[in-house]
């Protein structure tokens, strides 16, 4: 019965690692179908559950990684779980630095220093780090199941409650957050992801043009723009490019090509249609591994339920899909005042997310140990499962090479090469997009069997 367990444990974990590569590594960003994609802000997507998935099952391994201790909290547990934590926070932060300077100039200190000021700090493993750690220090330490779900929930309201301090107004603003603003001062805006963005309207601007070829641009009515990270559409093929003077951006038109002049007129301003604006925040920042160390937390409470029914597999699941149902719609109840933001990592995320997982795992022990189905049906999954992070690791070192310009065919990216001339023709580019993600996965398939079969499990 124990192996059934871990089978069934490594199963649901590969089968989120698998889906984690492959909503990160599309043919195209231009052309993902739209369950493929993170909601914008507010809601859920199925990809947005792979995240909170992961960390579900990292609470609960958790659980039985500490059984063996007698969950006590003292010397050893607390420096295996920071020794674990440390590493993966250490190994997350390589990643982000990858290929630690800039390839594409000379090799020399400076370089590596130029790298080194503008990397972000955050990410994916290092979410997983700060949450598992405080998620099993909590549990750790409070030992008690009534004790330890209190304090999850103790997590998810004083994280609101912090949201609601910092702007009463509007607490889940996409810019006037509490979350944005502790990214702003650790690890700063230098080291901050910046993949947000929002709409702005031309009316939020105050055009003037210098010369034939230039204009000029301020926030109109002192409004709170960050200029630099501000970029115009226009219905024409004019490129903008800008330096900053003062407070002002100076644009610079530049044509299309092949008309043979070196510079438009500034009044191509008149064919702007819009701007957007890029927000320096971290949908993996510091202050949100408190709410997401509830979802360890809520593995964690997984795990001592499957423990406590391990002689009877069908009320484990039937456990499992009852709290796991309550919990969605708790989670569903509670975004009526709480937004459902993966980006925030809300309570109400946290108990939709979560319950979900729960369902999943139910499903997969379900097939593995009640039904009792070949475990050959499941063989990938408990491949990918038995090396998650490694797998990832190299998944993310992997996609990050293929960028280098010496791989570069036709002036193209390799990873771009092979998705226009192989997989954006196959039915329709979106499609062909998923195809070049499910290869992506086959070929870290292939890795993770071959280290399952030689019963290599690299772990920190």
């Amino acid at each position: 019965m124990k192996n059934k367990r871990i089978l069934a444990l490594d199963a649901f974990r590969g089968f989120t690692v698998a889906l984690m590569i492959m909503v990160n590594n599309p043919g195209s960003w231009s052309h993902v179908y739209s369950p493929l994609r993170h909601a914008e802000w507010q809601g859920c997507t199925p990809t947005d559950l792979v995240f909170p998935f992961f960390l579900f099952v990292v609470g609960v391994a958790s659980f039985f990684s500490f059984k063996k201790f007698d969950f006590k909290l003292n010397k050893t547990t607390f420096f295996k779980l920071f020794r674990r934590a440390l590493l993966i926070f250490l190994i997350g932060f390589l990643l982000n630095l990858y290929p630690f300077f800039d390839i594409n100039k000379p090799f020399s200190l400076q370089n590596i220093w130029n790298k080194i000021e503008t990397v972000r700090v955050f990410g994916v493993l290092q979410r997983i780090a700060c949450a598992y750690f405080i998620g099993i220090f909590v549990c750790l330490l409070l030992k008690s199941t009534k004790k330890i779900a209190a304090a999850g929930i103790t997590l998810m309201l004083l994280f609101w409650g912090i949201l609601i301090a910092y702007n009463p107004q509007n607490p889940y603003d996409k810019k006037e957050n509490a979350c944005r603003a502790v990214d702003l001062i650790i690890p700063g805006e230098n080291h901050t992801y910046k993949g947000y963005s929002r709409s702005l309207e031309l009316d939020n601007f105050d055009f003037t043009v210098a010369d034939d070829a230039h204009f000029t641009v301020k926030p109109a009515n002192e409004a709170d723009i960050d200029l630099k990270y501000v970029s115009f559409r226009s219905s024409g093929n004019y490129e903008l490019k800008w330096e900053m003077k003062n407070d002002e951006i100076i644009y610079t038109v530049i044509p299309p090509e092949n008309t043979g002049e070196e510079n438009a007129p500034a009044t191509a301003i008149q064919q702007l249609t819009g701007a957007a604006e890029r927000i320096p925040f971290d949908p993996e920042g510091l202050l949100g591994a408190m709410s997401a160390a509830a979802t360890v937390i809520f593995g964690f409470l997984a795990g001592r339920l499957i423990n406590f029914y391990s002689e009877n597999r069908k009320k484990t699941v039937n456990h499992l899909m009852l709290f796991g149902l309550a919990a969605v719609f708790a989670g569903m109840f509670w975004g009526q005042w709480l937004i459902i933001c993966k980006p925030l990592w809300t309570g109400s995320y946290v108990l939709y997310a979560g319950g979900l997982a729960m369902i999943v795992l139910a499903f997969f022990i379900w097939l593995m140990d009640v039904k009792q189905y070949s475990q050959k049906y499941f063989r990938p999954f408990v491949a990918f499962g038995s090396n998650p992070l490694f797998l990832f690791v190299i998944a993310g070192v992997t996609v990050k090479t293929m960028g280098f310009a010496c791989f570069n065919i036709g002036g193209m990216p390799l990873q771009g090469w092979i998705y226009e001339n192989i997989y954006k023709g196959i039915i329709d580019p979106a499609f062909g997009s998923l195809m070049y993600a499910i290869t992506f996965i086959a070929m870290m398939w292939i890795l993770a069997e071959i280290l399952y079969r030689k019963k290599i499990y690299i772990k920190v």
